[in-house]
């Protein structure tokens, strides 16, 4: 669609699936950039017919904030029916922390480590990616990259659960900080055929309540793996303690008294000598042009649950506050 070049598929594809192809998919996706134009896509239909498909749910597994939370509802809750529950994970190498081996390696590793904590089958793929996705941030394209790679697997399930990493609600445009994520309610449905349903989820759930439930489960705060430093062969520990994703979580943590419970999974000394940068990086994406809903959010829990902020950042975070609407004490 960016190069306004026609879709060649080798083989036959399921006809529900290829007329959406054809049409709705890619208008859904050109609300991310009215300049992507709409291609003709050559393929076979395929008719539906007897299938083997296995019954039960699958789910992309990283670890994450937004995998653990699907993982508390769509595996752990005793209210999901069990033809719709989570029964297989699998992890895909589609490019989210770039093409590193030994990146992907040590991910699939402790992946693995956490389908054995649920009794779960996984399943690992190398899917290079990247080469056709050239030139695009990959949350710009993550869900193409994820569908595309797990429909090769998709005899394996009957429902694919996809966990949504930004609200719903959110308007769809490619910025820094958002991508399609805000389109899958819209978007996975149409990939639908007559075998297997796709599934977006948490898309209507706050970052902040994310964590905050995936803190309060020991089975998953145990195993959280949020890093973007790619398991530094020096690493001190499972996460950094220092990226973003890695501080998010800290603040929070910090916010409500429980660094301890997540001390075995993040290097807390990194946090410690770290913890002014963050607080910094915080104030910088609630306050300059580029702000952050989620920064945003982050902010106004801590100053809401009485963390200690450092003395130099009250004046900038009082000013933040009172730029999204709420007044604060610099001496609170």
């Amino acid at each position: 669609m960016i190069r306004g070049e026609p879709l060649v598929i080798d083989g036959a594809v399921d006809e529900r699936l290829l007329l959406s192809l054809k049409g709705p998919v890619q208008a859904t996706l050109a609300l991310l950039d009215p300049a992507w134009r709409r291609v003709p896509v050559e393929a076979d239909a395929r008719r539906p017919g007897e299938t083997s498909h296995a019954a039960g749910g699958a789910a992309a597994m990283s670890g994450g904030i937004d995998s653990m939370h699907l993982a508390l509802h769509r595996l752990l809750d005793s209210v999901v029916p069990e033809s719709l529950k989570v029964r297989l994970l699998i992890h895909h190498h589609v490019g989210a922390h770039g093409d590193d081996d030994h990146v992907f390696d040590e991910q699939l590793a402790h992946v693995r480590r956490i389908a054995d904590s649920f009794g779960l089958p996984l399943l690992g793929a190398r899917c290079r990616l990247t080469d056709a996705y050239q030139g695009m941030r990959y949350i710009h394209c993550q869900t193409m990259r994820n569908v595309a790679a797990s429909m090769t697997l998709d005899h394996l399930f009957s429902h694919f659960h996809f966990a949504s990493s930004e609200p719903f609600g959110a308007g769809a445009a490619r910025t820094r900080f958002s991508g399609m994520a805000t389109l899958e309610p819209q978007l996975l449905p149409l990939f639908n055929t007559d075998h297997v349903s796709w599934h977006a989820f948490g898309g209507d759930t706050t970052r902040l309540r994310k964590t905050a439930e995936v803190l309060a489960d020991e089975r998953l705060r145990s195993l959280l793996l949020v890093c973007m430093r790619g398991f530094r062969r020096d690493r001190a520990a499972l996460n950094c303690g220092r990226c973003y994703k890695c501080s998010r979580v800290l603040l929070h943590a910090e916010a409500i008294g429980v660094l301890d419970a997540v001390a075995d999974t993040f290097d807390m000394a990194a946090f410690r000598r770290g913890r002014t940068h963050s607080v910094m990086r915080l104030l910088r994406f609630s306050l300059g042009p580029t702000r952050n809903p989620v920064e945003i959010d982050l902010l106004k829990f801590l100053a809401a649950n009485g963390f200690e902020f450092p003395r130099w950042s009250r004046p900038g975070v009082a000013a933040a506050l009172l730029l999204h609407g709420r007044r604060h004490s610099l001496d609170a």
